[in-house]
């Protein structure tokens, strides 16, 4: 496929697609009359960086996903330890932001007029 026709089928810019073959993490693709022709492995590669990226992975996280279907048999299990991390680094990180939503609640509902009275009031534990 032209790098047009998948840049608007998957939702990311042409210059997207051409940093992501700079940087590896799809193979370079062939060209014909000077302009790329994204092949299926590719594309396939491309929708998996969609889902990647919407489960937060780094493009060095998918790199990694990517090499170990690349290479390894089966992939299932490098890719499920790699997720399970993943999802242990999501949890902490909403845990975190509940404490955040908590602090911010407390802050919205105070009513004080110094910091100290703020302090033994709203936020002593």
């Amino acid at each position: 496929m032209k790098i047009g026709d998948v840049s608007e089928q998957l939702d990311i810019p042409a210059s997207t697609i051409r940093y992501y073959e700079k940087i590896g993490l799809i193979p370079p693709q062939q060209r014909v009359s000077g302009k790329r022709v994204i092949d299926k492995k590719a594309v396939n590669s491309l929708k998996f960086v969609k889902l990647a990226q919407n489960a937060g992975f780094t493009i060095d996280e998918m790199k990694i996903l990517l090499d170990s279907a690349a290479h390894s048999s089966p992939t299932s299990d490098q890719w499920q330890d790699i997720a399970k991390a993943k999802r242990e680094e999501l949890q902490r990180k909403m845990a975190q932001l509940t404490m955040m939503d908590s602090v911010l609640s407390r802050i919205m509902k105070c009513k004080c007029t110094t910091l100290n009275e703020c302090m033994d009031l709203c936020f002593r534990d």
